[in-house]
């Protein structure tokens, strides 16, 4: 059974364009992050950390000390 944070941030069933638009942008956000963050592109700063059941997840964030980052998130 899913946690309740885990049918947050992926629902069990999509019946609407704009649910499969969410995401497919939080798959997004997801996919880009972890890519950045295992390849060291941005500071630890840059990143919060999410938990989905016993994986860690390193989620860009907005942080104006790193245009880079910001820049990224804006997208």
């Amino acid at each position: 059974l899913p946690t309740s944070q885990e049918s947050v941030l992926f629902p069990n069933k999509i019946t609407t364009e704009q649910q499969s638009v969410v995401l497919m942008k939080k798959l997004l956000a997801i996919s880009v992050s972890c890519i950045t963050y295992l390849r060291g592109l941005f500071p630890e700063s840059s990143y919060g950390t999410r938990y989905l059941d016993d994986l860690c997840l390193k989620i860009l964030r907005e942080d104006k000390s790193c245009l880079g980052s910001l820049q990224i998130v804006k997208w």
